[in-house]
């Protein structure tokens, strides 16, 4: 489905503000659906057609920015249908949203025999941060890919020519492609960056599998102590060790993740996880007439 409009900043910004983890985990917590209700009532005047479902409303919406604002959300969202749901089973593989590294915020880490970043530059983005930022996920993760739009794949390209990253471009037909294959790198691994990227109960799985025990300390100590034990680790195992860890962030329903959930919501659901009868209460809600 084709939507021409005369688009504005203000709609754009709009538009995608719909596609939020946050607006979604609120109205689906609740279940309290209304911000969204009055948004969709929005657009159907500013679009000039009815909506015959919330579930198309939603979709027309999605078609809007695929073709004139590329967020990153629609990127996102991508790498969710194409690199996990499409390709990998969620048993055996992750996919982690706005995963801290370092002093970076890896937009998106898929894990699962290894690890590769994905950090998307959309058209509105500058790539001042870039190289900082890639410093920092080599320090965790052995592959790193930059996703981008095609018309921004040059001037990205130049920027990693000499390096172990790769290139990922959204092409004009909306797919993702491989401008440039990621080099599987791990003379970066650094044990404190990929040890404070982890959560408490996941460093001390780490611990406790390599050493059979973790330190008997009192809790202001706790993280330095296990932080010391955790460099005598090789750094490419301890990245085996955080990636098993990693896996097991995984989604609660994943069947219904893989095969029920609209292609538009993949990434949000992903993010949130919700409970199977949250599920049932967002189909309800799309299935509804408007």
């Amino acid at each position: 489905m084709k939507t021409e409009i005369n688009n504005s900043t203000d709609i754009n910004i709009s538009v995608s503000n719909i596609f939020s983890n946050s607006h979604f985990k609120k109205a689906i917590a609740n279940p309290d659906y209304q911000l969204l209700e009055k948004k969709l009532e929005k657009y159907q005047s500013v679009f000039g057609h009815g909506f015959k479902s919330r579930k198309d409303a939603l979709d027309t919406l999605y078609d809007y920015m695929l073709t004139n604002y590329r967020c990153e959300y629609v990127y996102k969202n991508f790498i969710t249908k194409t690199r996990l749901l499409g390709r990998h089973n969620l048993n055996t593989t992750n996919l982690i949203n706005e995963f801290r590294v370092g002093s970076s915020l890896a937009d998106v880490v898929l894990v699962n025999g290894t690890s590769t970043v994905f950090e998307i530059k959309t058209e509105l983005d500058s790539p001042d941060r870039l190289s900082d930022q890639l410093q920092d996920y080599q320090k965790a993760f052995t592959r790193v890919y930059i996703v981008t739009h095609y018309t921004q794949s040059d001037r990205y390209l130049e920027l990693v020519d000499d390096s172990p990253v790769g290139l990922m471009v959204l092409t004009k037909r909306n797919h993702l492609s491989k401008r440039k294959e990621a080099q599987k790198n791990t003379s970066s691994l650094d044990i404190t960056t990929m040890f404070k990227s982890l959560r408490k109960p996941e460093y001390s799985n780490i611990i406790s599998k390599y050493f059979g025990e973790v330190p008997d300390v009192p809790n202001m100590f706790y993280f330095k102590e296990c932080l010391k034990l955790a460099k005598q680790i090789d750094p490419v195992e301890f990245h085996q060790l955080m990636n098993e860890q990693l896996k097991k962030r995984k989604p609660s329903e994943k069947e219904i993740l893989s095969s029920q959930v609209p292609n538009y919501l993949a990434n949000i659901c992903l993010s949130i996880d919700p409970s199977r009868e949250q599920y049932q209460q967002l189909f309800n809600y799309l299935n509804k007439k408007i």
